[in-house]
């Protein structure tokens, strides 16, 4: 069934290519890697650095893989953001990688049946395959979390020590507390000694260090250990609070939920039809419970523990099939773990048609560059939003164009008024933030996003999906030949860590569904700054 994990990413990737906020270091990074190499003093980072550094070797890493690819296509002239598809497909087989090898591992030690029924269960959810090709800092730890996984399921303790402190101190350490509580139960059933643990433990995570300092030092040229300042920001100053919080429990009763579908009302069930499941479930809701003390919450700090999840899962659909010819009670049950997989697939189209309708911006830049020639003397302002919601260096595609998103700059202002092309954010053409161009610029076009759910007994399914404007496309109407003025491209600082930010997939919920289908509210009301660049 290994066709039907690709082929499900590869759905969510083209479906919805576009990126947003949380996701632009890493993928900012592998832009300069790809396009400026060794030229560091061109890379983004280095004049606007956000609140706090993030690490290089996942972007080094992803880069790597997807050159060649990126290569061939800049020689046979395919457009840049064919790139873009190029990047995340690389980062998606990063992860595909071991995840299957963890399915591999489950079918040597739960079955065939069991493995088969993990695989149906993972590509019927919307969200771990939606994260799994995005470059999000969680994305670029996930690899090593499975290969984690599928060491420890085969008593490979040593590679699973060595996966676990890569994780932990070059990508994400709250993982810490998930990996640890694996590791603590490894010690204390004394499959694992004190000793070896320390043996294996204290080499891989000086290696993982002096690797991390090394390779970020470089490309932030200074010392550094870019998860060790994330940690001081987050965990001892407790700053992530600053960027919103979420009650105790929202990853028990929003996050978890939302994540697994109705695969969760099985979750009970496999775990007391098969006791082996219980080491993998326990040190996951532990996670869960542990990480809930830091304020600001977002689904994607705990997907990792959804694999686990869903090897219980599968072990109670498993159990229900095998039993289905033993009467109609045993029937029933096995057309619920049926059922439940159908259940999940609507869900999941359902999410997925609402995740496409929230990147504008970059739907926006996708259709200037269709309407304007390549030989066009371009100058377009993006605003925050529209930065927000899908744009990014990939999107830029022709040279001889000035991308800018210079912010805080009042509308109507001059500095606006001489660009050539204006993404603005508005509710309607009659809007107030258009009203300032009436005389200079004229409207050619506008992107909807996403607005509300409405219910409807009139059609099938009985549930609309609404959109409304929300960026247009202005022209100036007294283009001069030659730009009559200079501007550079600016970016703000604060691109920060996940944590720090109030994620664009996760504002929490106030009435705006983002990237991930989470109804969050105040859509037009974004006003945290996003790390702009010039090409």
């Amino acid at each position: 069934m290994d066709w039907l994990l690709i082929l499900c990413s590869l759905v969510h990737l083209f479906v919805c290519p576009f990126t947003k906020v949380e996701e632009s270091f890493n993928l900012q990074a592998i832009h300069d890697i790809l396009y400026h190499q060794t030229d560091i003093q061109k890379y983004d980072h280095l004049e606007f650095p956000g609140v706090v550094p993030r690490t290089f070797l996942g972007p080094v890493v992803v880069s790597v893989i997807a050159a060649p690819f990126v290569a061939v296509s800049r020689v046979l002239e395919f457009p840049k953001d064919v790139s873009l598809y190029l990047v995340r497909f690389a980062l998606g087989a990063l992860v595909l990688w071991p995840l299957l090898k963890l399915q591999k591992r489950i079918k040597g030690t739960l079955g065939k049946g069991t493995s088969d029924w993990f695989v149906l269960i993972t590509v019927s959810q919307f969200h771990f395959l939606f994260y799994l090709s995005r470059p999000l800092p969680n994305t670029m730890a996930l690899p090593l979390v499975l290969f984690a996984y599928y060491y420890w399921l085969g008593q490979q303790h040593g590679k699973f020590i060595a996966c676990s402190a890569a994780a932990i101190l070059i990508f994400r350490g709250e993982l810490a507390i998930l990996l640890g509580l694996i590791l603590l139960g490894e010690l204390l059933t004394r499959r694992l000694s004190l000793f070896k643990t320390v043996f294996i433990a204290l080499p891989s995570g000086f290696l993982c260090l002096f690797l991390t300092v090394l390779v970020d030092s470089f490309f932030w040229q200074r010392l550094l250990w870019p998860e060790g300042e994330v940690l001081w920001y987050n965990v001892v100053l407790n700053k992530s609070g600053e960027w919103g919080t979420s009650p105790f429990l929202w990853y028990f009763y929003s996050a978890i939920p939302r994540a697994m579908g109705t695969s969760l009302a099985l979750l009970p069930v496999g775990m007391f039809s098969e006791r082996r499941v219980w080491p993998l479930v326990l040190p996951a809701v532990f996670f869960v419970l542990v990480y809930s003390f830091l304020p600001h919450k977002e689904l994607r700090f705990i997907i990792y523990v959804i694999p686990l999840l869903n090897i219980a899962v599968a072990t109670a659909c498993n159990r229900l099939w095998e039993n289905r010819t033993k009467g109609k009670w045993f029937a029933l049950m096995a057309l619920i773990a049926i059922g439940h997989l159908v259940a999940n697939l609507v869900l999941t189209s359902f999410l997925l048609v609402v995740s496409r309708a929230n990147y504008p911006g970059g739907e926006a830049l996708f259709l200037l560059h269709k309407m304007e020639s390549r030989k066009s003397n371009v100058t377009v302002h993006i605003d925050v939003l529209a930065a927000q919601t899908g744009i990014s260096r990939f999107g830029q595609l022709h040279n001889n164009w000035m991308y800018d998103k210079t912010e805080n700059l009042k509308p109507g202002s001059p500095e606006l008024r001489m660009f050539s092309h204006l993404i603005v954010e508005a509710k309607s053409k009659h809007g107030y933030n258009l009203r300032p161009y009436t005389e200079t610029h004229e409207i050619v076009a506008h992107i909807e996003g996403f607005s509300h759910i409405r219910s409807s007994y009139h059609h099938f399914p009985p549930i609309r999906i609404k959109t409304k404007p929300c960026l247009f496309i202005l022209k100036n109407k007294y283009l001069p030949k030659e730009p009559e003025f200079s501007f550079t491209l600016r970016k703000h600082p604060v691109e920060a860590a996940e944590e720090s930010l109030p994620s664009a997939t996760e504002f929490d919920e106030r009435n705006h569904f983002d990237g991930e289908g989470l109804l969050i509210e105040n859509s037009t009301d974004i006003s945290e700054s996003i790390e702009n660049s010039k090409d």
